[in-house]
């Protein structure tokens, strides 16, 4: 328990290792979410900053959050071999689930309406950084949201 009645619980989602560990590592943990719930005010905030795939424990834990911060580092499957020319299979090798698209993050996000859904971790070539781009207004209108740099959440 942290000061002020927080409690945190680490929940595991996936085994994507970042590219600086050297060769086979046994822990299937390095992709995390974190539950914080208040205790004297009931509230419960997810943060998900690195989301390789859309898990079912990823599901149970929207379903008692009040407010999740998920990973929205790209748009598109595609977007960084558009935006930068890289080699193929780049994005995917770095494990982020893209917004868009059937099996993205956003379409998962349509089954969890209870909480507020707060995009973060925007990689500087996503087009939700544009707030007239058409990315952010598809975005905005299935509920989520993108936070301008600096803002503050306030109890």
């Amino acid at each position: 328990m942290l000061s002020g009645g927080l409690v945190v619980t680490a929940h595991p989602l996936g085994p994507k290792a970042p590219k600086y560990v050297a060769g086979p590592d046994p822990d299937d943990r390095w992709v995390t979410a974190y539950r914080i719930e208040d205790l004297a005010g009931g509230g419960v905030l997810l943060y998900a900053p690195c989301l390789g795939a859309w898990t079912p424990e990823l599901d149970d834990l929207l379903a008692s959050a009040d407010c999740a911060l998920l990973d929205g580092t790209f748009f598109a499957p595609d977007e960084m071999g558009t935006a930068v020319r890289s080699r193929g299979g780049r994005q995917a090798a770095m494990g982020h689930l893209p917004v868009a698209g059937a099996r993205g993050s956003l379409a998962a996000l349509a089954r969890h309406s209870g909480p507020r859904r707060i995009y973060t971790h925007l990689n500087n070539t996503n087009p939700l950084l544009d707030p007239d781009s058409d990315a952010r207004a598809r975005v905005s209108a299935a509920g989520v949201e993108v936070l301008p740099d600096g803002a503050e959440f306030v109890v």
